[in-house]
């Protein structure tokens, strides 16, 4: 086996982890997760694991950038569908995303939610979820004046969403969400973009 070939077996074996420490903790809880348990669920051997993971911090620190990983990938996929300024794209962008979120967010809310919640006063570990926030402000600071406000309220209304549907306290209808998107789109951000013609793995 060449060396390309064993780093992408190695990488394809990461994935496999990371993924199975995931489902235990959306059908049993992170207090369930072990490092045995993890080998156990992706069919692997404890000594595969702890090639990657040598402790159980390591693989925290894993699950969280995986996570900010997953943020990245959703924030470009959907800010993509459009053509216009940044500003522009990223409150639409955003929109689409929570309304993709909230039809089926694939067990990420849990995910999200439990990580964060079990690691928020842990620096280190929650060192990649600080500097994603901390690069979407500095990218709304990096707008012209006059449309910071208005993507910072939209972005900051569409958190809030965010977080109240991972706390299971989303109790919006979606008679009233569905009137509020245009809101935020039209009458807050004036947004002026056009939607490109892909389709979206929701």
């Amino acid at each position: 086996m060449n060396e390309s070939m064993a780093s992408e077996k190695a990488q394809r074996t990461k994935v496999a982890l990371i993924e199975a420490a995931n489902a235990i903790i959306l059908e049993e809880g992170i207090d369930n997760l072990t490092l045995d348990r993890v080998a156990e669920r992706a069919g692997l051997s404890k000594g595969a694991l702890t090639y990657h993971f040598s402790s159980k911090r390591s693989l925290h620190a894993a699950l969280i950038a995986h996570y900010v990983e997953h943020m990245n990938e959703e924030m470009e996929k959907y800010t993509s569908l459009f053509e216009g300024d940044d500003a522009d794209r990223l409150v639409a962008g955003y929109v689409e995303w929570f309304k993709a979120f909230d039809r089926n967010n694939r067990g990420w809310a849990t995910v999200g939610v439990t990580l964060i919640s079990s690691f928020v006063h842990d620096k280190e570990l929650m060192a990649p979820v600080t500097a994603w926030y901390e690069a979407l402000y500095q990218r709304i600071e990096r707008l012209p004046v006059e449309k910071q406000v208005p993507t910072l309220l939209a972005v900051m209304t569409l958190e809030g969403f965010f977080y109240a549907h991972k706390f299971g306290v989303d109790f919006v209808s979606p008679k009233l969400k569905k009137a509020l998107w245009p809101y935020l789109l039209e009458k807050v951000s004036a947004v002026d973009v056009k939607r490109k013609e892909q389709k979206v793995d929701y």
